[in-house]
């Protein structure tokens, strides 16, 4: 059995703002960081095997702090960066739904129909998170991985292994630092755990 610690990054300025951050290579906050401290101060596991994360820095960032306590390097995959939201990438959300209701305005009813300008579909992240995901289980069969990447990606990688439609990816919720375990075995994904940020309470 392969086990995955699938976590979200840390908070960042935009996350605070409310803006879409994408592929845009945005840094933690001093929340984030400490969130991320926290959280590998009281990590509910004592054996990893291996650290991945999304290249852009706010998930390889979190993924140092936490690799750290296993003395591991961190292998980072553009393959698991967060969905390109083109065009839209750094404007706040509520302005985008004011400013373009018809566009935007299914980005949360109906995200299998969002097609952001100069962007990617969340069907496309999909496909391209579960394709590095692959890559990992593959490397690491039957060890425990950490893996650090985004909200939007975690989600679609909960419905891909659960076989949910995409359509129902927001009732998914992933707060940052949010730590999920999934397992894979025998072809199949379980998922034991989601959306924990228990660490936040403890320190």
């Amino acid at each position: 059995m392969t086990k995955i610690f699938l976590i979200r990054h840390g908070e960042t300025e935009w996350n605070k703002l409310g803006r879409l951050q994408g592929n845009s290579d945005v840094s933690l906050s001093p929340e984030g960081i400490r969130q991320e401290q926290l959280m590998a101060a009281y990590v509910p596991f004592n054996h990893i095997d291996a650290v991945y994360a999304s290249d852009l820095q706010r998930a390889s960032d979190t993924a140092k702090i936490l690799a750290a306590k296993f003395n591991l390097p961190v292998t980072t995959m553009p393959g698991l960066r967060e969905t390109n939201f083109g065009d839209w990438e750094g404007r706040v959300i509520s302005g985008l739904l004011e400013e373009l209701p018809e566009d935007f305005g299914n980005f949360f009813i109906k995200p299998d129909k969002v097609k952001p300008p100069n962007g990617e579909t969340f069907l496309e992240c999909q496909a391209r998170v579960e394709n590095a995901m692959d890559e990992i289980i593959a490397e690491h069969d039957g060890q425990r991985i950490i893996v650090v990447c985004h909200g939007a990606a975690i989600r679609l990688l909960i419905c891909a292994a659960l076989e949910i439609r995409i359509r129902k990816m927001w009732a998914i919720h992933q707060f940052n630092t949010a730590l999920n375990i999934l397992t894979f075995e025998d072809g199949l994904f379980s998922v034991e755990l989601m959306n924990s940020t228990a660490h936040l309470y403890l320190g």
